[in-house]
């Protein structure tokens, strides 16, 4: 038991399981009904005046293995189940099934207690049987076989049925009704005497046991089962594994409020991040901006140049026309004169320079009106 965790001492989990016989072994499975009742019945005739004693319905294989819980549960507890009076054991015993039961009939103390004492003293028998079948260690004999053998032991003894499997599925692991010797069984021993010994199933608990059948073990053999953890001893190992837990719940939390401050700083990380980004952003449109401001105005700068030069170019087009008149207009006043002019009284060199100006400029008016 040293060996095992802390939570191997509590049965809890029996509550949530529907154990089922070991595959290795056979037999029926615990939901069958039970005939046995948690009173005897009252004979049929009686005096009249006498009060009848009302007979509470059959335990249920629910209500089987909720009470093995429970009984489990409070007197295997290495701190206080040696350690109370059998009266404080069932008030336990009795107020754990009233909180984990889910029917409505009504249990009292001294029904639960006669109850665990039928299955208690069924088990122990079966379990005889089946050390008995051990011992005598048959070839070709499977584990089915010998399940199967101990039950009809069992009944040739009791003359009925072995009707507490459900219960035996939760019980037989425990010290107290270990039957089995393999090598991972519990240390085992020859006894010097030379008549046979029984095999024990059962050891001191705080209730009353019942002891199994000791003419019916044929080896000479003795279970010495391992002596369980002390009270000071669990005491400690609660309180390492309380301290532990302690430590662990510490670390726990320590990586917690680490992890906590790690996503803080990677949140203030990507917040900064955005704002940056959204800096850059707003950076970038100003910086854009400015630059379509300065394309507009080089574009502006350009239309104005541009009329700029074209006002220039007609300016010199208004002043090449003007000129271009003034030129034709002079033109014309001094083809006017040279034609007005009376060449009959110049000497002949003169006058035919004259004609010959004239000439031309009668050509020139013709082709210019052509």
């Amino acid at each position: 038991m040293d060996s095992q965790d802390l939570t191997s001492m509590y049965f809890t989990n029996l509550l949530s399981q529907d154990p089922q016989i070991d595959p290795t072994y056979g037999g029926q499975s615990g939901s069958s009904p039970l005939t046995l009742h948690d009173s005897p019945t009252q004979p049929p005739n009686e005096p009249i005046g006498v009060r009848k004693s009302v007979r509470g319905a059959n335990f249920t294989p629910e209500e089987d293995k909720l009470l093995v819980s429970a009984w489990l549960n409070c007197s295997l507890d290495a701190v206080q189940g040696t350690d109370q009076k059998h009266s404080q054991l069932w008030e336990k015993i009795f107020e754990y099934f009233q909180q984990f039961k889910e029917t409505t009939t009504e249990r009292t103390i001294k029904s639960l207690i006669h109850r665990w004492s039928v299955i208690q003293k069924a088990t122990n028998k079966f379990c005889a049987k089946l050390a008995q079948v051990e011992g005598l260690n048959q070839s070709g004999m499977t584990d089915q076989d010998k399940f199967d053998k101990a039950k009809v032991m069992y009944q040739a003894l009791e003359k009925c049925s072995f009707q507490f499997e459900h219960c035996w599925h939760l019980l037989k692991d425990q010290p107290k009704w270990i039957w089995r010797t393999t090598k991972e069984d519990p240390k085992r021993r020859k006894t010097m005497s030379p008549s046979p010994t029984p095999t024990r199933c059962s050891g001191a608990t705080i209730d009353s046991a019942f002891d199994m059948e000791a003419d019916e073990v044929m080896e000479n053999e003795v279970i010495e089962l391992d002596r369980p953890i002390g009270r000071k001893a669990e005491k400690g190992k609660r309180k390492a594994q309380s301290k532990q837990a302690e430590e662990n719940f510490q670390l726990r939390k320590m990586k917690y409020t680490l992890l906590e401050e790690s996503r803080a700083q990677e949140k203030e990380f990507y917040r900064m991040k955005a704002e940056k980004m959204e800096y850059d952003k707003e950076k970038e449109e100003k910086k854009l901006r400015l630059e379509d401001e300065r394309l507009r105005l080089e574009a502006e700068k350009m239309v104005i140049e541009r009329e700029k030069e074209l006002a220039k170019i007609r300016h010199e087009d208004e002043r090449l026309r003007l000129e271009a008149q003034k030129v034709e207009l002079a033109t014309k006043e001094s083809d006017q004169r040279i034609m007005m002019m009376d060449v009959s009284g110049m000497p002949e060199l003169q006058r035919l320079y004259f004609q010959q100006l004239q000439r031309e400029i009668m050509a020139r008016r013709s082709t210019s009106q052509d």
